[in-house]
């Protein structure tokens, strides 16, 4: 069974115009058969605003290659079972601003038959790679539909939900660095940290929030404290209201069905 791995999985890199970076790739057979393996470089775009990609099947703006002075990129090479290689990516950009794509290893169609081509592995590791003259590229992110989700929040039974995205508006991805802070009566209460999602160069994201280095919806847990309350990001602010619509309906039934037993009762006594 083939079980291929690589490290690492994800770049992010920044250089200047008309210089070389090379990183170095683990590649490593954690199956129990040989398998005959290539290289490839295949660029993307973001599409969507949850974090999705998609391919444009052609190669990047930029001049990259293997430094192995054996192997070049689609030429085939074998990995025998648990055997891991080095494989070293230069990469030299001339072009200012963003870069993405996936640095590819894949399976030898031609090593095995068609009846298990479903089974093809290709495993890839993606580069983010920004090209400026400035060692930390100038970004600026605006937030977009920063909301509280469901309007009536009860101070027993519901959750407040927050969403929202952030709008990088420079040509350099960067990384959300942010939090809900959570006031009442002008008195913060709580602070939800953000997950620090990329933000691709004049792209959108829809954001996050961090628990346990894991991303979780941004939320408040019950029980709440009734009240007026206020959530802010940067400048952007959102206002939401906790009542207890549970309580207060529990009570008027309750209610409700006392007034008719005393009714039913007094009919009896006459």
């Amino acid at each position: 069974m083939t079980n291929l791995s690589i490290k690492p999985s994800i770049l992010e890199v920044q250089i200047k115009p008309n210089t070389n970076y090379t990183q170095s790739y683990i590649v490593k057979n954690n199956g129990t058969e040989a398998v005959t393996l290539n290289s490839s470089v295949d660029s993307w775009i973001p599409q969507g605003s949850n974090g999705n990609i998609v391919y444009l099947n052609s190669p990047p703006n930029l001049n990259i290659s293997l430094s192995n002075s054996d192997l070049k990129l689609g030429q085939n090479f074998i990995l025998n079972p648990n055997q891991s290689r080095q494989l070293v990516l230069k990469i030299q950009g001339n072009t200012s601003g963003d870069h993405y794509f996936t640095f590819f290893i894949n399976q030898d169609t031609s090593a095995i038959g068609s009846s298990n081509s479903t089974q093809l592995i290709r495993l890839g590791s993606h580069l983010l790679i920004s090209i400026s003259d400035s060692e930390i590229p100038i970004t600026k992110f605006k937030i977009n539909n920063f909301k509280v989700n469901n309007p009536f929040i009860d101070s027993f039974f519901s959750t407040v939900k927050f969403s929202g995205q952030f709008v990088n508006q420079s040509d350099y991805y960067s990384k959300i660095d942010n939090s809900i802070t959570i006031s009442k009566n002008n008195n913060n209460i709580n602070k939800l940290t953000l997950f620090p999602d990329n933000v691709l160069s004049h792209h959108t994201r829809n954001f996050r929030c961090l628990e346990d280095n894991l991303p979780i919806a941004c939320q408040l847990q019950r029980p709440l404290w009734p009240g007026f309350y206020q959530a802010k990001i940067n400048n952007q602010a959102v206002s939401f209201f906790i009542f207890p619509y549970s309580l207060l309906i529990f009570l008027s039934i309750c209610v409700i069905i006392t007034k008719v037993l005393i009714d039913i009762n007094k009919r009896h006594k006459l």
